[in-house]
């Protein structure tokens, strides 16, 4: 996707200038979040396109996105559950916490209606 916006120059010896725009963190992360998506897509198996996904493969996708979360959640028979600042290290997974699942679900919502994703599937 290529946008270029047209900045006039206050001179009127000089022609217009071309500048990319400047995109902002959240759609920089959006763009990043949809290709992460679309290449999981395909590296499924067997390849899915994104016609034939289904609520059940996005839950999927957030389910691998789970392992890499910086989140740690004690099991109840931890001995530090319910502690929030444990003195010493325990064998308890990290998770996506539910805030960064919320965020990413919605920049994914948003930048499937952008590529053409109609908004009654979304």
């Amino acid at each position: 996707m290529e946008l270029i916006s047209h900045q006039a120059n206050k001179n009127p010896n000089t022609s217009t200038q071309l500048t990319p725009p400047s995109s902002s963190r959240y759609e920089n992360q959006k763009r990043r979040d949809w290709n992460t998506f679309c290449q999981y897509l395909r590296n499924h198996r067997p390849p899915l396109s994104l016609p034939s996904c289904s609520g059940a493969h996005v839950l999927e996708f957030l389910r691998y996105l789970d392992q890499f979360g910086k989140t740690k959640v004690h099991h109840q028979n931890c001995s530090f559950f319910g502690l929030p600042n444990p003195p010493a290290p325990c064998p308890c997974p990290l998770r996506q916490a539910w805030g960064s699942l919320d965020a990413l679900i919605g920049r994914l919502r948003a930048a499937y209606e952008e590529n053409g994703g109609p908004p009654e599937a979304n």
